[in-house]
């Protein structure tokens, strides 16, 4: 059979970076800042000074082992730090302190939400924690580049996926459930755009149903979920193309070119042996209590996977929908927050998704921005489910009022406005019954079969009601009445 009729499957393992919420860097005592000048966040640690030595960042060590707990890994409680060796100009000493031998977090996983509902669980081979480098600026002149050092030092976690993956759209919703768990855990802000979360993938084919990997190559850098998921579908189908031109797919390292859309060779792919790993001689080893761990399991909250799958099978929202709703903590919170106190979970979870998203996203504003407490917007959603006020017109008048007096009760709001009773009941049977007394020929006609007349009589009642009945209650009842003899 000719090469390129063979079904190849791609295998595809994440190696994602994430940059660390913390006061200082992870082995000195500055800060640092996004898009601070240049060179501003620097101490004679990160210059590698003579005699400058490390000393660890204890916060640091907490967000690893956050992640790792929240990821099911084993954690060695004994551990070391290692030199990578290797010369770039953003890395003064000219090595990395990072873990190699004895990383702190071993054979985890993670459930990921997927479009047909189920969790698919992508194991963690790895979670070390390491130091950031600098960044090199190539666009400051033409024939020379500057290097800022602001970055380098910065903690690191890097988790690392066995190549359980098996398509781009399956990597893409990894490295975004990855983002959407360090963001609920606060170890990370999830931030693409400005670094603080970055992918590398690697990515290799073979024939479907085969056991052997095939020749992987690396893609560095990718700062966007979409990037991940494009760059992925051109490497795999690049190099079942070279495979059917009868080529060898080298080992190498890539880059993803987004104006042109391709990847592109950077350089041939480093072995271990290349950095000549050895343990860092000015560092103790890490010993973890078991207090330690324990007291961070008990902080650990309920993880995004868990709430989408509850949101999707107990409620029956979509995958979108439930997604939405599971995809921010403080989003998701004040969700947890009111359908504990209102009888009516989907109605709230329907509430979340259409005028309260709708009011952030006009707002520009987060979850923590909305002014109305949980407990008042509860009390509204009781009231349209005990029949006080109709859907209709908590949608149109209560909600906007409370929106401006969010501190009022909403029974008092809408006792004010004159809307307690406006959800039809017997006032509005009696209405529609009126108009149909006042106009016997029409409904006559309508009998006849002229069905058009429907609209007439719905805003004849509309009219009568003063706009405060709910226009789906109102055709509803109005065919009902216009049905019977």
């Amino acid at each position: 059979m000719a090469a390129h009729l063979i079904p190849y499957e791609p295998v595809i393992g994440l190696e994602v970076h994430i940059q660390l919420l913390t006061g200082s860097k992870f082995f000195s005592t500055e800060g640092f800042a996004f898009a601070a000048p240049p060179n501003h966040f620097v101490s004679p640690v990160t210059m590698a000074h003579p005699g400058a030595l490390p000393s660890v960042n204890a916060e640091c060590i907490s967000h690893a082992l956050t992640i790792g707990l929240a990821t099911h890994c084993h954690i060695q409680r004994s551990c070391f730090f290692d030199r990578k060796n290797y010369f770039y100009p953003d890395l003064p000493k000219g090595y990395q302190l990072t873990q190699d031998r004895k990383p702190l977090c071993l054979d985890g996983y993670l459930e990921v939400p997927m479009p047909d509902g189920s969790l698919q669980r992508i194991r963690i081979q790895r979670i070390h924690m390491e130091e950031d480098a600098g960044k090199l600026l190539h666009d400051q002149e033409d024939k020379r580049s500057y290097v800022d050092l602001n970055r380098a030092g910065v903690g690191l976690v890097e988790l690392v996926t066995y190549p359980d993956i098996r398509s781009a759209e399956e990597a893409g919703a990894m490295l975004a459930e990855i983002r959407r768990l360090v963001r609920y855990l606060g170890i990370c802000d999830g931030n693409m755009e400005e670094g603080s979360l970055r992918c590398d993938a690697n990515v290799s084919v073979r024939p479907a149903g085969e056991e052997k990997l095939g020749t992987r190559t690396e893609i560095k850098n990718l700062n966007s979920i979409s990037f991940l998921v494009k760059a992925i579908q051109y490497e795999t189908a690049r190099q079942i193309r070279e495979i059917g031109e009868g080529n060898q797919i080298r080992q190498e390292t890539r880059t993803w070119d987004a104006a042109r859309q391709i990847t592109l060779p950077m350089r041939e792919k480093e072995s271990a042996d290349d950095y000549r790993y050895f343990p860092e001689p000015d560092l103790q080893p890490l010993l973890i209590p078991q207090e330690t761990l324990d007291q961070i399991r008990k902080t650990l909250p309920t993880l995004p996977a868990e709430r989408f799958s509850d949101y999707h099978h107990r409620l029956k929202l979509s995958y979108n929908e439930a997604l939405t709703l599971a995809d921010q903590r403080s989003f998701s919170d004040y969700f947890e927050t009111l359908r504990t106190l209102c009888s009516d979970e989907k109605s709230a979870a329907n509430w979340m998704l259409g005028p309260v998203r709708t009011w952030l996203n006009e707002a520009g504003a987060d979850i923590e921005a909305f002014p109305v407490p949980a407990a008042h917007f509860a009390a509204m959603l009781q009231m349209v489910s005990d029949g006080g006020i109709s859907l209709h017109i908590a949608r149109e008048q209560l909600f906007p009022a409370m929106l401006e007096s969010p501190a009022t009760p909403p029974a008092e709001l809408a006792a004010k406005l004159g809307l307690l009773g406006s959800n039809g009941g017997d006032q509005l049977k009696e209405v529609i019954m009126s108009v149909m007394a006042e106009h016997p020929e029409e409904v006559a006609r309508f009998r006849g079969g002229k069905k058009a007349l429907m609209g007439f009589f719905v805003g004849q009642v509309m009219r009568k009601a003063q706009g405060k009945a709910d226009p789906q209650q109102v055709n509803q009842w109005v065919a009902d009445a216009l049905s019977q003899p």
